[in-house]
């Protein structure tokens, strides 16, 4: 059977979408047997011309919330009747593909696969009291939320692979935990909750290397790749941060002229994780 790469966007991030999102993955990625699904939830009228010339599906969205929560309810529509095996969602704005996924898809298939981040539990904690101690789940559902992830790390919901009857499920009960789904951050609480809750295997973090999480730099920048300091290309880089201030890599894309870390930006980044650390500890 077929796998899905199913990922969601809007015209803000269309051009980086089509550029670079698009254009590593078909350059790296073995895409046979695969369909590659856009959620277009108001792709501009080029966007959607420029990528109705690939071999991709674009299905229309009704965008009433945030793209990171209300994603998780169109893709179990989406998939619900379909013949998939392995389902693997992705986010496109910060997201660029280095090498082939074969082992992605096709071992640990039976579980959902995903990478937890790399840093102190005080600091997943302090996220998690964040989102718990406002509007955006019930009373009774925070506090659930909150004693399930005390001193566990994140998982990061930028990427996460496996059978479609457990993903549906997953993005069922994501959609549902949700009380408040226009706003940024909350999906991330509530997917670590369900997988933590539920079950998963952990993927080596070279399948989502979220940069800014892992706890040293142990990577290296070469004519616009990413490499692990042994020397491995990693297979997907992820520039996360809410804001493109927050985001450690200047020119984030795909080509040799791209990529650049900002080393001040990191390493303020990076003390103030240290410091949240210290203080939780003490």
């Amino acid at each position: 059977m077929k796998h899905a790469i199913i990922t969601a966007c809007d015209k803000k991030y269309g051009n980086f979408l089509i550029n670079h999102w698009y254009k590593s993955l078909k350059d790296n990625v073995n895409l046979f047997n695969i369909d590659i699904i856009i959620l277009d939830y108001g792709l501009s009228k080029i966007q959607i011309k420029k990528l109705l010339k690939k071999n991709i599906i674009l299905i229309k969205c009704k965008k009433n919330g945030h793209i990171t929560s209300i994603r998780f309810r169109d893709i179990a529509k989406i998939i619900e009747n379909k013949e998939y095996d392995q389902i693997m969602s992705i986010d496109c704005a910060d997201i660029i593909f280095q090498t082939d996924l074969d082992e992605l898809f096709s071992k640990n298939n039976k579980s959902l696969r995903c990478v937890i981040e790399d840093h102190n539990h005080s600091w997943a904690s302090t996220i998690v009291d964040c989102y718990t101690n406002s509007i955006f789940f019930k009373k009774i559902d925070a506090k659930k939320i909150k004693k399930s992830l005390k001193k566990k790390n994140s998982i990061n919901a930028g990427m996460i692979v496996g059978p479609k009857n457990k993903f549906y499920k997953l993005c069922v009960d994501c959609y549902s935990l949700l009380k408040i789904k226009s706003s940024y951050g909350p999906d991330q609480v509530a997917i670590t909750y369900l997988l933590y809750r539920d079950g998963f295997t952990i993927l080596d973090k070279k399948f989502n290397y979220v940069i800014l999480s892992n706890k040293k730099k142990e990577f290296y920048i070469k004519e616009g790749r990413f490499y692990f300091n042994n020397g491995e290309l990693i297979s997907i880089v992820h520039n996360a941060g809410s804001k493109a201030i927050t985001r450690t890599i200047k020119k984030f894309g795909y080509g040799k002229k791209r990529n650049i870390l900002k080393k001040i930006t990191y390493n303020v980044l990076k003390s103030s994780k240290t410091i949240v650390n210290s203080i939780s500890k003490k």
